[in-house]
């Protein structure tokens, strides 16, 4: 199928990025970037940036969700893949931004190491948060495919006029949040019924996804 094709490539690609960060190919061409990219601190920056922040990823979610239990009754399909894929990204940026311990730009070492997982940079969980918000929304309303990838870009572009960033960083966020909602809708058949019977025992039929 052309989703399971799409699904392997973009994996070859993620673990290739994967491990050109790991040998430290891209500290080069990072710190080139870095030095070439204007800082832009500016309010309307940081309001691009801060609509792909968790904050505000919460308050999509209550959107989506009552959007479709107003119009079904229940929580939809889509919303639940889209939460599903969130949390599973989250987890998978922690855990990178962990193993990795790559410092942010401008920072020491010994002072990010010291902070929570979050301050470290690769990956960006902005990034990946805007692309699987993208990425879904580009499959519920393909016809606009083009805007919502056109904020994913934006949002990593933010992040590296802000400075907070490195190319890399960015790049496999991008890249990670198609990644982790085809895995999320590959696993369906295992996750689906599990979810659903969680939901029955504890009488929260409004959650359930048919």
């Amino acid at each position: 199928m052309p989703s399971e094709k799409r699904m392997l490539s973009i994996t070859a690609v993620l673990i290739t990025l994967l491990l050109a960060e790991f040998i430290g190919l891209f500290a080069d061409p990072n710190t080139h970037l870095y030095a070439l990219t204007p800082y832009l601190n500016s309010i309307w920056m940081r309001l691009i940036t801060d609509s792909a922040s968790f904050a505000a990823f919460v308050i999509y979610i209550l959107l989506f969700a009552l959007y479709d239990i107003k119009k079904t009754g229940k929580v939809g399909r889509w919303t639940l893949r889209f939460v599903l894929s969130l949390f599973t990204g989250m987890v998978i940026v922690g855990v990178l931004k962990v193993l990795f311990g790559v410092p942010r730009p401008g920072e020491p070492f010994l002072r990010r190491a010291l902070l929570k997982a979050d301050y470290f940079a690769f990956p960006s969980g902005h990034a990946t948060r805007a692309s699987i918000l993208a990425y879904s929304l580009g499959k519920r309303f393909p016809k606009y495919r083009p805007l919502w990838w056109a904020y994913a870009i934006l949002v990593a572009l933010s992040r590296l006029f802000l400075h907070v960033h490195w190319f890399s960083d960015v790049l496999f966020g991008l890249l990670l949040g198609p990644w982790v909602l085809m895995l999320v809708e590959a696993t369906e058949a295992l996750w689906l019924p599990i979810y659903n019977s969680i939901m029955q025992k504890l009488k929260l039929e409004v959650f359930r996804v048919e």
